[in-house]
């Protein structure tokens, strides 16, 4: 929905309107004090950000762990590196 943010330039009131066309931006007015001295804020942008993993990294283990036959081995193979 296109919300916009306004500052009214004769009493300093912030205020939000919905505006769905140009003529509507036109007509715009402080919904304090009525004065139609207001100007446009920037807005700051509102974005949803998934911290889970992409599928393709849930699917292969960041670390293998390998067992040798004796139990006493503990050799860890990272992802990408090679001896």
């Amino acid at each position: 929905m296109p919300i916009h943010e306004f500052r009214c330039l004769n009493c300093d009131y912030i205020f939000e309107l919905l505006i769905m066309s140009k003529n509507e931006m036109d007509s715009v007015s402080c919904p304090k004090c009525e004065s139609s001295n207001v100007g446009k804020l920037m807005s700051v942008a509102n974005v949803a950000v998934d911290k889970r993993p992409s599928s393709a990294s849930r699917s292969q283990p960041p670390v293998e762990h390998h067992t040798c036959d004796t139990g006493s081995c503990s050799t860890i193979n990272l992802p990408g590196y090679e001896r």
